[in-house]
């Protein structure tokens, strides 16, 4: 029998409250996210030797926990776990239904009923803080009715999650196009917008038996990311339902163009490594996005940090970002974008389950059936929740 993976939903679940009785206004993402871990640690004075650019961040926490430093270690551990602890919470609430946003349909509240397993990614997942977390979530909700969740950590944590999933979700158009032109080998481009950072990455596809070819050490040719433009500016734009400023919307739509003008400097970057390489590229790219999509290439409610890329503000990220490319002389293509969440569960569903194969195909018929939700506890935090059955 074949197995599949169907998406139920994407995660959307950052702003769910009532995780905390005693902080009941403070939704999922203040309480388990990177930038909860930040909050966290500034209020101790000894994570004031681990700064990151004269800053206290999540990162910090890492630096302390890789230390001689025996109090910094402990005092690390400890913050991990009221990070694990608010995680359990947040999973028992989404997972019993209560405390659900009231816009939420029945069927989308039901996405977080009996879970089979959660896999822990994003950039707090990531080395020995991704490691003591993961083993301090299973600790907690071994103390609930929670037990029988299996918890693992991400194998992809960062930018490589976004553009491997990106591409995987439309590999059948990519291994299509190859096979029409008559090649059993093609590249293919995936991206990932975020906060900090925008990245790209290049994959190279087995056409006829529809699966990506690994590298030597990754699944990637080549893997590269640059500074968000405007980073310090992004704060204006926190709220994006408050009706802007002629200047702010003039700023904002700067930043907009910026932004797709280095994500067509990425595809360029890519595309001088197929060449290179010797092969051909696909005319397909995936990019991970923030927010949900449509099938059409809106983004429906982006974040702050990308002002006026939603449909309501009447822009089309896909096909602008196509109109881009093809003004500028850089090719014809079309542009396929995902939920972000989306896009790191399927990647690290397809290649990081217990007892997976490493290919695409072959992948999915090892995995065990079952329902699983992906948590990305970054700078945010987002993710999915899908199914693995049998057809």
């Amino acid at each position: 029998m074949n197995k599949y993976l169907k998406i139920l939903g994407d995660g959307q679940i950052w702003d769910v409250k009532g995780i905390l009785s005693q902080a009941s206004q403070k939704t999922f993402e203040d309480l388990f996210s990177g930038r909860a871990l930040a909050q966290m640690a500034r209020q101790r004075k000894i994570f004031s030797a681990f700064k990151e650019k004269g800053k206290i961040t999540g990162l910090s926490v890492t630096k302390a926990l890789l230390s001689n430093n025996k109090q910094a270690k402990e005092t690390a551990k400890v913050l991990l776990e009221d990070l694990a602890k608010n995680a359990v919470r947040g999973i028992a609430v989404l997972n019993t239904g209560r405390g659900f946003k009231k816009n939420w349909s029945n069927q989308e509240r039901n996405y977080w009923r009996n879970l089979d397993f959660i896999i822990i990614g994003g950039g707090v997942s990531e080395g020995l803080t991704g490691r003591i977390l993961v083993s301090l979530i299973k600790k907690y909700l071994s103390q609930e009715v929670l037990s029988d969740i299996k918890v693992s950590q991400a194998k992809f944590p960062g930018k490589e999650a976004g553009f491997l999933g990106a591409v995987i979700n439309i590999i059948k158009e990519i291994c299509n196009q190859a096979k029409i032109k008559g090649m059993e080998v093609i590249s293919a481009i995936g991206l990932d917008l975020g906060r900090e950072e925008i990245g790209v990455g290049l994959l190279a596809i087995n056409a006829n038996e529809m699966r990506i070819l690994k590298q030597e050490k990754h699944y990637w040719l080549f893997k590269y990311a640059v500074k968000t433009p405007y980073r310090s500016y992004l704060k204006n734009f926190l709220d994006s339902r408050r009706d802007y400023t002629i200047n702010e919307r003039k700023l904002g739509e700067r930043i907009r163009r910026a932004i797709l003008e280095q994500i067509a400097d990425l595809i360029i970057q890519a595309q001088n490594k197929t060449r290179k390489i010797g092969l051909a590229c696909s005319e397909n790219i995936g990019v991970a996005v923030p927010g949900s999509v449509s099938c059409d290439g809106y983004i429906i409610d982006s974040t702050d940090y990308l002002p006026f890329f939603r449909k309501q503000d009447g822009f089309n990220f896909a096909k602008s970002l196509e109109e881009s490319l093809l003004k500028s002389g850089r090719g014809d293509y079309r542009i396929h974008i995902i939920n972000d969440g989306i896009a790191a569960g399927i990647a690290n569903i397809y290649f990081d389950l217990p007892r997976t194969c490493k290919s695409v195909v072959r992948g999915l018929s090892k995995a065990k059936r079952g329902k699983f939700a992906y948590l990305g506890v970054g700078s945010g935090l987002g993710g999915c929740v899908g199914v693995i059955n049998t057809i």
